[in-house]
């Protein structure tokens, strides 16, 4: 089983809706997924789950998708989930660099960092990638979320993002769609909500991509 840590110390930057979305991808291309919500919004959680926070995990509504929650602070990483029966376990992650997140990212294969983008974002990232090394963990590398492609600053913080970062940039890019805020208002996937939508297909690519570096058949770098 790969696991996977999705993080940045910035919120409001589409995390959630990525692990949701890159989640529900992945079923349809035949992996069986564990979802882990270890933030204290919870918000992963209760797309996925229609059980009480009190029972922690559960089954979903998705074949081969099994969501929990992690609550136990005193051991910040402990899965109650027979592991083995998974390809993948995504974490979901708070917005924050303490003890309890360090301690769960360096338990993790890869960490893929969502990022809105924004000069002082780009200018902080340096910081995110070197907590994540400091870590252990891998950087599989930096997603760009909300990104608007009628703004002409979205193309050239684009361009620097990954003249900063390199291949460490993935290709696919979120846009910046309405899709994505109504379908999780309505608790679907953005592919559920409307499949022919450019949302949709970036969700899909981004899982190509990091299913690809994941199991090796894309380094990246």
């Amino acid at each position: 089983m790969i696991k996977i840590a999705f993080f940045n110390n910035k919120g409001g930057v589409g995390k959630s809706s990525a692990v949701i979305n890159i989640a529900h991808a992945m079923t349809r291309l035949n992996k069986s997924v564990l979802v882990v919500d270890c933030d204290d919004q919870k918000n992963t959680f209760r797309f996925f789950s229609d059980e009480q926070e009190s029972d922690y995990s559960g089954d979903t509504r998705y074949k081969n998708l099994d969501i929990e929650l992690l609550i136990d602070r005193t051991n910040p990483y402990a899965s109650s989930a027979n592991l083995g029966i998974y390809n993948y376990e995504l974490l979901d992650l708070p917005p924050s660099l303490d003890e309890r997140t360090r301690k769960i990212i360096s338990d993790c294969d890869f960490v893929f960092v969502p990022i809105e983008l924004g000069t002082f974002a780009i200018q902080g990232i340096a910081n995110v990638t070197e907590a994540i090394a400091a870590t252990g963990a891998r950087f599989g590398g930096c997603f760009v979320s909300k990104f608007d492609r009628k703004n002409p600053a979205d193309h050239e913080l684009d361009e620097l993002l990954r003249q900063t970062l390199g291949n460490k940039v993935m290709a696919a890019k979120i846009p910046y769609s309405r899709v994505i805020k109504n379908s999780i208002s309505y608790r679907q996937t953005a592919f559920e909500y409307m499949e022919w939508t450019s949302a949709a297909d970036a969700y899909v690519s981004l899982t190509t991509e990091i299913i690809a570096i994941c199991e090796g058949g894309n380094d990246n770098g």
